[in-house]
C-alpha cells in the first residue's frame, strides 16, 4: 500500500517550533506514514505496518536466525503477556514502574456494569471500576524462558531463541521508539564461563551484522532506565560491571544515536530468582541479546529509502527481498 508517487522522501512540513532533533524525527515519521510503511492509529508509538514493512522485518529475523544456527538454540514463542506472579518475581515494577503494562479488566456485577455504561456515556473516568488481573504485558520476550527453564541445566547449558511482541509505556513521536514492538532474542543460560564466552561471541556478531546491512553502528556501555532513587545504585552497578552493551545506529546524527540492539549479562540474577542450577550445583548465569526488529527496519528505511524495491541487490538478497 505505497501511497507515495516517489520514494516517500518528501520532507515533512517545516515547523519552526521544533528542535533540530525533533524535526528529524518528525520528518522520518512523515516519510514512513506517507509511503504507507507505517499506518497511524492515533496513539504515539503505536502503528500498523504494511506488507512491505513486514517483509523487511521477516527478512531481518531470518538473517538473525542464520547467525544463531550454529548454536542450535531451542526455538519457542510465548504470548505477549506474563503471569503477574512471574512479573513480580522479576521485580520489574521496582525498577521500571513507569514502563510497566499491567492488565486490568471488568470483574463487577450488573450494578457495577450499569455504572460503567453511565461513565462511558458521560465520557467519565471508568478506571476505578476495573480490577487488576493476573496478567501483565511482556516488556522483554526473554523473561518467560527463565521462569520455565529446567531447574537443573545440562553441562553445556541451554540456548534459546524467540521472536515476540513487547510493551513499554513510553509514548513518543520518534518512529525509532515504539510502545509495542517486536524483538528477536537470543538467550543463554549456563555456567558463568560459558555465558561469558557466548556474550563475547555475540558482541562481535551483532556489530558485524548491523554493519553488513549498511548501518553506521557503534557500541557503548549502557544502563537500563531504572526508575526512582534505588535505580541510581543499580545504574552505577550496571555501568561499572559493563553488564549492558548497546549497539547504536546513526539515524538522527552522530550525537543522537539510537540503540537497535542490546547485549545484557544478568550474572546470577535470574538463576537465583527461579532456582536454576548447573550440574555442579552452582547458580546458573544468563545473558541475552535482543534485536529491535522495527528499529532496524526504520533505520534501514532512513538509510536506504522507504521503498525496499530500490535497495541494493546484495542487501535485498541478505533480507530475502530479491
Amino acid at each position: 500500500m505505497d501511497r507515495s508517487n516517489d520514494d516517500g522522501n518528501d520532507l515533512a512540513p517545516a515547523d519552526a517550533t521544533l528542535t533540530p532533533l525533533d524535526a528529524a524525527r518528525a520528518d522520518l515519521l512523515h516519510r514512513l506514514l506517507a509511503s504507507g510503511r507505517l499506518l497511524p492509529t492515533g496513539v504515539d508509538g503505536l502503528y500498523g505496518r504494511d506488507q512491505v514493512f513486514n517483509s523487511v522485518l521477516d527478512g531481518i529475523d531470518a538473517a538473525l536466525n542464520l547467525l544463531a544456527a550454529p548454536e542450535a538454540p531451542i526455538a519457542a514463542t510465548f504470548p505477549p503477556m506474563l503471569p503477574r506472579v512471574t512479573f513480580d518475581q522479576i521485580g520489574y515494577l521496582r525498577k521500571f514502574a513507569d514502563l510497566a503494562g499491567p492488565v486490568f479488566s471488568f470483574l463487577g456485577g450488573p450494578e457495577e456494569h450499569k455504572e460503567l455504561l453511565k461513565r462511558l456515556d458521560d465520557g467519565a473516568d471508568y478506571a476505578p471500576l476495573l480490577t487488576q488481573t493476573d496478567l501483565t504485558l511482556t516488556p522483554a520476550c526473554c523473561y518467560p524462558f527463565y521462569a520455565t527453564s529446567p531447574k537443573s541445566i545440562e553441562d553445556a547449558g541451554a540456548s534459546y531463541t524467540t521472536r515476540g511482541y513487547c510493551f513499554r509505556h513510553e509514548p513518543s513521536k520518534d518512529p525509532m521508539r515504539l510502545q509495542m514492538f517486536e524483538q528477536r532474542e537470543q538467550i543463554r543460560v549456563a555456567a558463568p564461563e560459558e555465558v561469558q564466552a557466548w556474550r563475547n561471541l555475540w558482541l562481535e556478531r551483532a556489530a558485524e551484522f548491523l554493519s553488513e546491512l549498511g548501518l553506521d553502528v557503534t557500541t557503548d556501555v549502557a544502563s537500563d532506565p531504572f526508575f526512582g532513587r534505588p535505580g541510581r545504585l543499580m545504574k552505577q552497578h550496571q555501568l561499572s560491571q559493563q553488564l549492558k552493551i548497546e549497539f547504536l545506529v546513526n539515524v538522527y546524527g552522530d550525537d543522537n544515536r539510537t540503540a537497535c540492539s542490546s547485549l545484557n549479562y544478568h550474572q546470577d540474577h535470574f538463576g537465583e530468582i527461579f532456582g536454576i542450577r548447573t550440574p555442579s550445583g552452582e547458580i546458573a548465569h544468563s545473558s541475552c541479546i535482543g534485536f529491535g526488529l522495527e528499529r532496524i527496519a526504520v533505520a534501514l528505511c532512513n538509510q536506504h529509502g522507504v521503498n525496499p524495491d530500490r535497495w541494493g541487490l546484495k542487501l535485498r538478497e541478505r533480507l530475502r527481498l530479491a
